[in-house]
């Protein structure tokens, strides 16, 4: 289960089984461990991931495709999850992308609308061929990747 965390640092932690709920100061979560493990009143013990992200990021399977900017190099990708503020991919094949590369993704949602994006993004960090980005312009597509976020 995962516990997002508000702009006060405070947690909103409920029971899975009776529904329970207590506050959590999750201030000292933010630079360690941030899955844990709880004990509820009730006996109940669960698990629960603290999450600090601003943004809602949803797991995805999308396919899709990259162009690094000032560079001959472009290649598929599986978009594995997504936000409104950014993008996490896998590329099919070993690639030459770096922290700071500005890229041009381009992938279709997989709802009914079928609607193609198309972003520039940041790339914050790469892990051999799974990269982190951040979109550039925000506003450009907000309204369908809100939509397809909430669904």
């Amino acid at each position: 289960m995962i516990v997002w965390v508000g702009d006060n640092n405070k947690a909103s932690i409920i029971c899975p089984k009776c529904r329970f709920e207590t506050n959590l100061d999750a201030t000292k979560y933010k630079t360690t461990q941030r899955k844990l493990k709880a004990k509820c009143k009730c006996g109940e013990i669960f698990r629960f991931t603290i999450e600090f992200r601003r943004q809602y990021r949803k797991d995805v399977r999308l396919s899709g495709e990259y162009n690094i900017k000032g560079k001959k190099e472009k290649g598929e990708i599986i978009i594995k999850d997504l936000s409104l503020s950014g993008i996490k991919f896998e590329s099919f094949m070993p690639n030459q992308i770096s922290t700071d590369d500005m890229l041009e993704v381009k992938f279709n949602l997989n709802n009914p609308s079928k609607k193609e994006i198309r972003k520039e993004v940041k790339v914050i960090w790469v892990d051999n061929r799974i990269v982190g980005a951040q979109f550039i312009e925000r506003k450009l597509y907000q309204k369908d990747l809100g939509f397809y976020l909430n669904f």
